[in-house]
């Protein structure tokens, strides 16, 4: 789920967006990442199979609309684009990761490079790829997430750590954590980040060495900084970083705060509350 003022978007696994009770496919796949910036909603949409991939930006003051059927998409693929979009780009590689904040949109695509745009699509700067470390399993050099603060922090599966000029691109640091990880995302409050590994590791640190580290029963599926700590979910269970753990009945998908109260969104669309 996003939030685009009060507006609440809820994006499923099929693509469809949810608003207001109302569902649209604006495009027949699924949506690999989506954000919001001051436009609207900016996503990616991919399906692997037809190889092809779009990134639009979705006005929210306005209804969304549904777009065509996957047939038709299938015997117009390079032609067709998201629906009700402000614009809409054919991708002609795979999006890795994608953020916003404000005006900026920051993007990744594989074997390209690292992309900052407005939220109109204007370019304002692009860079290529983080250096391989050879001493890795090959793949881990891959960008899997970027996080905005101040600065553009990039991530790689190997826990490579990229940090960009956020006006220019250019490369302020790097530096990668001594970890046996494969990171598949990377959450952040200011400068605290927390990296989740495939295998159920969770680490926290501040960019450069590793504070805390735990294993879950699971993958983690979300985390949020609640101010004091990490709160995370993963496999039917919701857990604070340094403390407890409880077990829940539903698969949590996502931790939503709302007025102080921290709230997790199951697979059944369903809130309750995180760890009571």
């Amino acid at each position: 789920m996003l939030f685009f003022g009060e507006t609440e978007v809820l994006i499923d696994v099929d693509g469809g967006i949810t608003i207001d009770g109302i569902i649209n496919h604006p495009f027949p796949t699924q949506i690999s990442h989506a954000a919001i910036c001051d436009g609207g909603l900016i996503a990616t949409w991919v399906d692997h199979e037809l190889r092809l991939a779009r990134m639009a930006l979705l006005p929210l003051d306005e209804p969304l609309k549904n777009g065509v059927d996957k047939g038709t998409l299938r015997n117009n693929r390079d032609k067709i684009m998201v629906e009700g979009a402000s614009w809409c780009h054919v991708l002609e590689a795979e999006p890795l990761a994608l953020t916003a904040k404000g005006d900026l949109v920051v993007f990744a695509l594989w074997q390209r490079g690292v992309y900052a745009t407005k939220s109109d699509s204007t370019e304002i700067w692009r860079t290529g790829l983080p250096q391989t470390n050879e001493k890795l399993p090959k793949g881990y050099e891959e960008i899997c997430s970027i996080n905005l603060t101040d600065e553009v922090h990039i991530w790689t599966r190997g826990a490579n750590h990229l940090i960009l000029n956020r006006d220019t691109g250019k490369e302020i640091s790097s530096i990668t954590l001594e970890i046996e990880a494969d990171i598949d995302e990377v959450y952040n409050s200011e400068e605290q980040f927390l990296l989740s590994s495939k295998d159920g590791w969770v680490y926290s640190t501040d960019g450069k060495s590793v504070q805390i580290a735990r294993l879950l029963r699971g993958c983690a599926n979300h985390a949020a900084f609640d101010g004091e700590d990490w709160r995370i979910i993963c496999w039917r269970q919701d857990i604070i970083l340094t403390g407890t753990s409880k077990t829940r009945q539903d698969l949590g998908v996502q931790l939503i705060e709302r007025e102080n109260r921290w709230f997790v969104l199951d697979n059944q669309g369903n809130e309750s509350l995180h760890l009571e």
